[in-house]
């Protein structure tokens, strides 16, 4: 009865004061604030490239309290069976200090004791604070390092640690850590085991919580059927079916020289040459899974008509119609032209109300997005992908837009 009363009593104190790596999906469910997230996936037949930025503009609870006043941590694939961790903290040590009391049993009368206990004995630390198992993930404490400093005027401690994890599928798959670092996405197609990149970024300030994962590894979303082909990224059970405080952009891009034809929940999706974007507001529900299939350009109207006119050249009887077809050519191609441009133009201004309801309450992301797009509405214009009429109706809406933020 004392042991799991004990175990209970430590698990309230790491959940309320040191939950540093708490999982996304708990952030996401927070009253106050939206995460952004933005996904790139880059698909082949062996492998995915696969880059998430998230951020959220709130302040977690151990720094909202003023317990620690800033945190991060850096993860680098630097061998395939070695990853190299930096993490820094800084707090208050006198709001720390009977947290870490309790924890150890022990009574530290200065910083520099509680330093140099940590020091000799880091894996308790890193996995109270970081939640690192250093038995299960395999690092060796005789090259894991501590630095520290104390200033005792502001009461303010900083602390450094520099580790290795060396058990790699442990780290990965046996816990999940990397799926649960993702939004939403399920990684069994994914040999996350097996990693031949691996980078990840996580700041924790008065600001916000801000993150940035990147890997590379042999997987099995994408599938190919003759010209055609398929990605196919199922969706976490924790997410299908729900609604949480997230704005996510997903990119997949297609193998390149194809062209997306179609994807799947088509109601979120945006297609444009190669990738397919996905757009989750905060009231859509998660599908169980996002498809893409993708093929060779389609011929253009003009190309099909070389290609019959070619055919004619050949025969008798197709010379006396190459006039007349010649004049159905002009009138077909412009036609065509101008559809395209009214598809095109209908895209760029969905997509400036999309970059506005995205974006709307981060002024810094909102204009950088739309600075982008006043880019590529005025390439459009000199590629004559769009007309003078359109391109002052974009120029008017995003006007309205940036006029609206204010």
């Amino acid at each position: 009865m004392k042991k799991t009363l004990l175990s209970i009593q430590v698990l309230l104190v790491l959940l309320v004061t040191f939950a540093l790596t708490s999982t996304q999906r708990m952030a996401h469910c927070a009253d106050d604030n939206v995460w952004y997230v933005h996904d790139v996936i880059d698909a082949s037949l062996e492998e995915v490239k696969w880059v998430e930025d998230g951020a959220i503009r709130q302040a977690p609870e151990f720094i909202a309290d003023g317990s620690w006043s800033h945190a991060s941590m850096r993860e680098n694939l630097v061998a395939t069976n070695d990853i190299f961790v930096e993490t820094y903290e800084q707090f208050n040590w006198t709001l720390v200090k009977p947290m870490v009391e309790y924890y150890y049993g022990k009574t530290f009368n200065m910083f520099d004791d509680f330093a140099n206990f940590v020091k000799t004995n880091p894996n308790e630390w890193l996995d109270l604070s970081w939640q690192i198992d250093t038995e299960w993930y395999g690092v060796p404490l005789n090259t894991t390092k501590v630095k520290y400093s104390y200033n005792d005027t502001a009461n303010t401690a900083e602390m450094y640690t520099w580790f290795h994890i060396t058990r790699i599928p442990e780290y990965f798959a046996g816990e999940g850590k990397l799926e649960s670092w993702l939004t939403g996405f399920d990684l069994t197609p994914v040999s996350t085991g097996n990693l031949k990149l691996f980078e990840f970024s996580k700041e924790w300030s008065q600001n916000g919580v801000f993150y940035t994962l990147r890997f590379t590894a042999p997987a099995s979303i994408l599938t190919q059927h003759g010209d055609n082909f398929t990605v196919t990224i199922p969706v976490s059970s924790d997410y299908r079916g729900y609604t949480f405080k997230i704005q996510q952009v997903i990119d997949v891009n297609m193998p390149p020289n194809t062209e997306v034809r179609e994807a799947s929940p088509g109601n979120l999706s945006l297609l444009k040459g190669n990738t397919a974007t996905f757009v989750m507001a905060t009231d859509e529900r998660y599908p169980a899974v996002f498809t893409v299939v993708s093929g060779p350009p389609a011929k253009s109207f003009g190309q099909a008509v070389w290609e019959g006119a070619s055919v004619w050249f050949l025969t008798p009887g197709g010379w006396a119609a190459i006039a007349s077809l010649s004049v159905l050519s002009f009138t077909g191609l412009r036609g065509r032209r101008i559809w395209n441009r009214s598809r095109l133009y209908r895209r760029l201004y969905k997509s400036l109300v999309t970059v506005y309801d995205m974006y709307s309450k981060d002024l810094i992301k909102f204009h950088q997005e739309m600075d982008n797009m006043s880019r590529t509405i005025i390439k459009m214009l000199i590629e004559d992908r769009i007309t003078d009429e359109q391109f002052d109706r974009l120029l008017r809406r995003r006007d309205d837009l940036l006029q609206r933020i204010q």
